[in-house]
């Protein structure tokens, strides 16, 4: 048998975190806001920090903090206080960076294990044995090898190695990016990326102020810095026999919707590698595109491609299914929910639940919090719905955005 691939999910809340545990995440990784490189998404203070790690080690999932900034001489106070809390917090690993932080921690919290960041711009079987030599625990590899280059690395260092397998592919070398720095004044190298790569730019000729001339892409504008999303899922294969070791997601900054359909496909196509042979399925596929996304790509995984392979082509972002709720508990034909969304009677509705794939279900009971019979209820009501068998706790109740009534 093969050796079991880890999945690694994104953790951009407590909320994210349960719901990629629930549908089947390995391990999590997560930050806090001031030494992550994702501060805008709502992160983890100490005690929130304290009480992420106690119950994903419950659940035997493992933690992976992010501390993987490149600091400024004024963050160094803070950063080793963090460090300092991060020792007796006792993640997995901390993901870093910045070769001064790696020391940093090498001093302070000798125990810790240490990724080293895709930030960090691995692309050589040199650079990997550098920081193995240094003691790192695992490297996450630059997004721009190759599977080939990968194979080549595996073959020269013993540690494990983790690549990102699906989510968004920022424009600049492995993410190392100062557009946002010069357009907005915030670093992305600090967490503060305003995405400025996803902008749509026209051109401006010196002489002639405010005549602005289309750089055509397409008839819609050019969004010739915004890539596709990375969609590795039909070549799970050549990156576990490249020796691959965890398959990470992107996505700190999403919804739950994302987080519990993409980690519950990936955990399915995990589950299957060691079948012969591996078969991507429709449903999976259908799966990954109700999300959110700019459509998607194989990166350079697979070498070079079609420009059109990479570039986003300027439509909004795709969406075809919307979160209506939350299964809070179940008790026979009925669970309590908690609804992110309107909901009527003769709503059709999909509860995210294994064996109840492309299955639709309609909305014939809604009971309000004190038991009392209604035919709509309001985001952030407690209510009583109908539901199948096997409906879990945690399970999530999407909708099709076209079958609004």
């Amino acid at each position: 048998m093969s050796k079991r691939i880890e999945l690694l999910a994104p953790a951009g809340d407590f909320e994210k975190m349960k719901t990629a545990i629930h549908y089947g995440a390995d391990a999590v990784y997560l930050g806090n806001s001031r030494f992550s490189l994702r501060s805008k998404a709502k992160n983890f203070g100490s005690d929130e920090l304290d009480r992420a790690i106690r119950f994903a080690h419950e659940k035997g999932v493992k933690v992976y903090v992010t501390l993987n900034i490149f600091p400024h001489n004024r963050d160094i106070s803070e950063l080793r206080e963090h460090i300092e809390l991060l020792r007796h917090l006792k993640p997995d690993a901390v993901i870093v960076s910045d070769p001064g932080v790696f020391r940093m921690l090498r001093e302070t919290a000798p125990d810790i294990d240490i990724h080293i960041s895709t930030q960090a711009n691995i692309t050589n079987a040199e650079a990997a044995g550098f920081w193995e030599g240094l003691g790192a625990r695992r490297l996450i590899l630059s997004r721009e090898l190759t599977i080939d280059e990968i194979r080549e690395i595996r073959q020269r260092v013993s540690l494990e190695l983790e690549v990102f397998v699906h989510g968004s592919i920022c424009i600049s070398y492995s993410g190392r990016c100062y557009i946002s720095s010069f357009l907005a004044f915030r670093s992305a190298n600090t967490g503060e990326c305003t995405n400025s790569c996803r902008w749509n730019y026209r051109l401006m000729e010196e002489k002639r102020p405010g005549e602005y001339f289309p750089v055509y892409e397409d008839d819609r504008g050019t969004y010739m810095m915004s890539s596709k999303d990375l969609c590795m899922i039909g070549h799970l294969p050549l990156l576990r026999d490249a020796g691959i070791d965890s398959f990470k997601i992107e996505g700190r900054m999403k919804g739950i919707n994302y987080a519990a359909g993409v980690v519950k496909t990936y955990r399915e196509a995990i589950d299957s590698l060691n079948g012969s042979p591996y078969h991507v399925k429709e449903r999976w596929l259908k799966e990954l595109a109700m999300f959110s996304s700019r459509g998607y790509t194989t990166g350079m995984f697979l070498g070079k491609q079609p420009d059109n392979d990479y570039n986003f082509d300027g439509e909004s972002y795709r969406m075809s299914h919307e979160l209506v709720g939350i299964i809070m508990d179940t008790n026979g034909a009925d669970a309590r929910a908690g609804l992110r969304n309107r909901l009527d009677i003769g709503d059709t509705v999909e509860f995210l639940t294994p064996g109840l794939e492309e299955k639709t279900f309609v909305i014939k009971s809604i009971r309000d919090s004190d038991g009392v019979l209604t035919t709509s209820a309001r985001n952030e009501d407690i209510v009583y719905i109908n539901a199948p068998l096997g409906v879990r706790k945690n399970d999530l109740i999407r909708r099709d955005r076209l079958m609004r009534k």
